[in-house]
């Protein structure tokens, strides 16, 4: 016995799979996205930008060195008071 395709759920398949494909490949780049977000964090570039952003500077040698004296003085020990 032979089985005929029948062309309409042939090309209605190809569309599923197209729509599913879609939807894993959107997934995928939202998850690339968090991931970059994550390593950014990670590795102190975002909150590099965000220091450029807050005090109007250009990225600089400069700039960064004020970025890692500001970062060093806020993970410095605080004394404790009693």
């Amino acid at each position: 016995m032979m089985l005929r395709s029948n062309p309409r759920s042939s090309r209605a398949l190809g569309v599923w799979c197209r729509d599913a494909a879609c939807r894993v490949s959107t997934s995928a780049e939202a998850a690339f996205r968090h991931l970059l977000a994550a390593l950014r964090e990670i590795f102190d570039e975002a909150a590099y930008a965000r220091f450029l952003a807050r005090t109007g500077q250009p990225s600089s040698r400069a700039a960064y060195a004020g970025f890692l004296r500001e970062r060093a003085a806020s993970h410095e020990r605080r004394p404790r008071c009693c």
